[in-house]
């Protein structure tokens, strides 16, 4: 299987984590790309977006969410996801928040890096709200985190990260003190190490 993706992509690190920790990186060939430059990509997928998933039988899927489903299939699905029904949606609910954070956060860095004349400061206000009162729900809901690296931890984890690759100034670790140890309790894991943020040369 084939994966395209890139290094500043929390989805696409997303994926990656949940390939490590399910140990099937030996199935993949990882293809790092620019999804705004690449004319291959929009050839493979119509939305240009990361991560992109070549199946052996050459079917292809997008959406971080939609490949990490089948990427279960793949093995022991309550490795990564939850076998019971409350907490599996409950796990789903943490990747959905972390999801639409991480858009979020990579909505407010491109606009801020707008020329200045160019950015919005209502946008800029509404993603920064939207950011602070994601990880205030984490840091008050940490009950909702299980025992297990699920792809609702997986998720979380990819969305501080981020913010700490994006805006490595924020001060958001002294404002959720427990949310920042329990990042630094998964950070150390094989699948986090393998698949650092970098900056595309």
């Amino acid at each position: 299987m084939q994966l395209y993706y890139s290094p500043t992509s929390p989805f696409a690190r997303k994926v990656r984590v949940l390939i490590y920790e399910l140990k099937i990186q030996d199935q993949f060939d990882f293809l790092v790309v620019d999804p705004w430059t690449d004319p291959q990509l929009r050839k493979i997928n119509p939305l240009s977006k990361v991560p992109t998933l070549v199946l052996n039988h050459k079917e292809v899927l997008f959406d971080s969410a939609l490949i990490c489903e089948y990427l279960s299939t793949l093995k022991d699905k309550s490795l990564v996801y939850p076998t019971e029904r409350v907490a599996y949606f409950k796990s789903l609910r943490l990747q959905a928040l972390a999801d639409g954070a991480m858009t979020a956060v990579g909505r407010l860095y491109a606009e801020l890096h707008k020329p200045e004349q160019q950015q919005s400061a209502e946008m800029i206000q509404r993603f920064v709200t939207t950011q602070k009162s994601a990880l205030s729900w984490l840091e008050q809901h940490l009950d909702n985190f299980t025992e297990n690296f699920a792809i609702g931890e997986i998720a979380v984890a990819c969305l501080l990260e981020y913010l700490n690759f994006r805006f490595p100034e924020d001060d958001w670790k002294t404002q959720h003190p427990h949310l920042a140890t329990w990042l630094e309790t998964v950070i150390i894991r094989e699948s986090m190490q393998s698949t650092h943020f970098h900056v595309l040369p």
